[in-house]
């Protein structure tokens, strides 16, 4: 009861929706933000999430969505 004495955290957030169509590279671009290697992607069912630091105090959030027909009926939620 009464008051909570709550910290505010430092850390600077960005939340990133990537939508396209199938084979556009959104997850391709992902893992390169994500690390130098090269991977083997495979179409995304559904989506992805990953978090990034980019440093000590900014973190992305990167949602990686599908391209298929029917997720991206999802995207006038996000406008």
């Amino acid at each position: 009861m009464g008051l909570q004495i709550t910290k505010h955290s430092k850390v600077k957030q960005a939340n990133i929706l990537m939508l396209g169509l199938d084979s556009a590279g959104k997850s391709t671009l992902l893992y390169k933000f994500k690390s130098d290697e090269v991977f083997l992607t495979i179409p995304t069912i559904g989506f992805n999430v990953d978090m990034i630091e980019t440093g000590k105090d900014f973190t992305l959030t990167f949602w990686d969505v599908g391209g298929q027909l029917q997720y991206l009926i999802l995207e006038s939620f996000y406008k």
